[in-house]
């Protein structure tokens, strides 16, 4: 078994889609890791590459049998995610970012993620440079509910960079809203209003190649609290049905996310706490950068949405352009 190009029958199994843009530095490390996997499963990889660089023709070498999409303009993740669910042939549709790589477990571990029950599967996010403090502390700031330490189980909402459903699910819950940064989010908590469940698999696990430099990872975390803050205002958070709290919190929001993540390892690995404590300088500066982001998301004039927004099963792109719109700035 392995890798089946587009002309192949019978259709893969699996349909792995990889979001891109300008991802020339990280493509080829990424594909190859799905074609060095021994597997006994059928699959096919998709990269949407809506850059400029020649993220495509890096696939291709790295990957004989890689499918490449070069859309005519730049998209978000989540129109790119929808491009490549369209080309996908898959019953189970597997989503990769351009920057991460894949456990050469991967491949077998996704259908067994997506049991009984189960609508919506995210993997675990290893730092692919643990060398770096700034990278170490990005961890801690990004992925500290997707660490590989942390025990399975039922989980409030995925990462879309590591992530698997059926396309039965898809056709349900989706498409993506096209809002950047978090589209995931959104994703996940219109799915989990509509009556879906999603849970955290630690052995789908993916490495990540977390920035390394202060002035990225900065930037990097104003961007994240923006658009959480936005998708906060378009779907309810599992901490909170009420907008109030949250803008209650905001003078304090990095203290009160440090809190919680604190609260976290505390209640399900207690010795991350450890790992907290020694990049604490890193991972302060990243946490007054994300609330900076939270205040900007909150001040974002958003157009009025349908009550029934959130427990809807599914949105149009109709009616979430001028949510798109008013998110990418």
């Amino acid at each position: 078994m392995g890798i089946v190009r587009a002309e192949e029958r019978p259709a893969p199994r699996i349909s792995v889609i990889i979001p891109a843009l300008n991802s020339a530095r990280t493509i080829a490390r990424c594909v190859r890791a799905l074609g060095e996997q021994a597997t006994r499963e059928r699959f096919e990889v998709i990269v949407v590459h809506s850059g400029e660089d020649d993220t495509c023709a890096r696939a291709e070498a790295a990957l004989p049998g890689v499918r490449t999409i070069q859309l005519p303009r730049r998209t978000l993740a989540a129109g790119a995610r929808n491009v490549g669910v369209a080309a996908a042939r898959g019953e189970i549709l597997a989503f990769l970012d351009s920057d991460v790589y894949a456990d050469a477990r991967w491949l077998d571990t996704v259908p067994r993620a997506l049991g009984p029950g189960v609508d919506l599967a995210c993997g675990s996010i290893e730092n692919a440079n643990p060398r770096s403090a700034v990278s170490r502390a990005e961890q801690l700031l990004m992925f500290n509910e997707f660490l590989p330490e942390l025990p399975g189980g039922p989980i409030w909402f995925a990462l879309s960079g590591n992530t698997i459903l059926s396309r039965d699910a898809y056709e349900r819950y989706g498409p993506f809203v096209e809002v950047r940064a978090a589209e995931d989010v959104v994703f996940s908590r219109r799915l989990v209003a509509a009556g879906g469940r999603i849970v955290f698999v630690p052995e789908l696990r993916v490495y990540h190649d977390n920035r390394q430099r202060l002035g990225p990872f900065l930037r990097n975390q104003v961007t994240l609290g923006r658009h959480t803050a936005i998708a906060r205002r378009l779907v309810r958070f599992a901490d909170s049905g009420s907008l109030l709290p949250f803008y209650l919190l905001l003078p304090v929001a990095p203290l009160a996310k440090l809190a919680k993540i604190a609260l976290r390892f505390a209640r399900r690995r207690p010795v991350l706490l450890a790992r907290l404590a020694r990049e604490l300088p890193l991972v302060a500066l990243g946490l007054a950068a994300y609330g900076v982001g939270q205040v900007g998301g909150a001040m974002v004039r958003l157009p009025a949405l349908p009550p029934s927004f959130a427990g809807e099963g599914r949105c149009s792109r109709e009616m979430m352009a001028p949510v798109a719109a008013n998110a990418k700035r």
